[in-house]
């Protein structure tokens, strides 16, 4: 292919050439070939001009001022239809070309993360939170126990289901997803981790205050959790050691904190509405996902099973990768001025 020559160029060599230079004269002033010289002479004899040539296709219907506009609106009305986005339009389109455009425009239609909602104050919290642990390393990541409750639902699936099928299979056996029916369909748990070390796994039972928490969770579980990791030779005493937990109500009644007060348990400042911050959360989408891919529970004893099972096959690099990303969490908090941080991936395992 020969090179691409500016059209100023090509005028310019066609007027040598009409003022009687040589090809090889024109091609030693230019410094463009002779063969390419010949190229550009022959097409100014064939079309008159040394334009380019139109591109080839058929035109687009809308011009850069309606791209422009189509984008600005865009950034406005993001979640607007495709039916709306072609009212917008002071042309007749059809909304498989305002599709096409707003493509072109890098732009797709995509699920909107569900995040909790942040009022101002949230988002100042969320910076502030951000900005002053951001500079702690994995180490320090590690003296925390990570501690949140999660509801496991029987015959929900945490992620989209895929089949492969024709037009006519949709309602095959095999190609639906099946809700199994029973009378109670979920189970309430509560797990913790410290480190690359997973605490104990606790079903809890019944409506929940605050006492029946401390009877359930804190004296059986979470207590000799704390001292046996307190003795760990990366924590060294229970004075490196704190713990994590949100604004429940029954994390935050009085007789929770005077409970924690009496043995001495100290709770990092968290800012509320901030599920997003707290890696166990990413514990519980993983083990949510391999309830359902591995264990496939169909009634409520099978899915106590599968949550254990689930926990148990949580390795150890998983909760230490998870502690190993929370600088870039924290960053990502700062670099959006407190807003909700993005999905983080991690390490896979069968």
């Amino acid at each position: 292919m020969a090179p691409y020559v500016e059209v100023e160029l090509r005028a310019q060599i066609v007027g040598m050439r009409q003022a009687g230079v040589s090809i090889r004269g024109i091609s030693n002033a230019t410094h463009v070939a002779k063969s390419t010289v010949w190229g550009i002479i022959n097409r100014y004899n064939q079309r008159g001009h040394c334009k380019n040539n139109d591109k080839p296709g058929r035109h687009t219907i809308l011009d850069d001022n309606n791209r422009a506009d189509l984008d600005a609106y865009l950034v406005d009305h993001r979640r607007a239809t495709l039916a709306e986005l072609v009212n917008t339009i002071p042309k007749a389109i059809s909304s498989r070309t305002v599709s096409k455009e707003i493509h072109n425009l890098g732009k797709r239609s995509c699920v909107a993360p569900k995040k909790p909602y942040l009022q101002p104050i949230d988002f100042a919290r969320r910076l502030e939170f951000a900005q002053r642990l951001h500079v702690w390393n994995p180490h320090q990541w590690g003296r925390i126990i990570w501690t949140d409750e999660c509801s496991f639902e029987l015959g929900k699936k945490s992620d989209q289901v895929r089949v492969w099928r024709t037009p006519n299979e949709k309602y095959n056996l095999a190609n639906l997803q099946v809700n199994h029916r029973s009378g109670r369909r979920s189970i309430m748990i509560w797990a913790c981790f410290v480190g690359s070390t997973k605490g104990p796994l606790v079903f809890l039972n019944g409506p929940l205050n605050a006492a029946a928490f401390i009877e359930q969770v804190y004296d059986p579980s979470l207590l000799p959790f704390l001292n046996q990791m307190a003795n760990a030779p990366y924590i060294q005493g229970r004075q490196n050691i704190a713990m994590m937990e949100d604004g429940a109500p029954i994390h935050t009644a009085w007789l929770s904190n005077e409970w924690r007060q009496a043995h001495a348990i100290e709770k990092i400042p968290w800012p509320a509405h901030s599920p997003d911050l707290n890696p166990i959360e990413n514990v519980w989408r993983k083990m949510k996902s391999r309830v359902i891919k591995h264990y496939n529970p169909h009634t409520i004893a099978e899915l106590r099973a599968a949550i254990y099972g689930a926990w148990n096959d949580l390795p150890a690099q998983f909760l230490a990768d998870l502690l190993f990303k929370m600088h870039d969490r924290m960053q990502f908090v700062i670099n959006h001025n407190g807003g909700p941080t993005r999905c983080y991936k991690y390490i896979d395992y069968p």
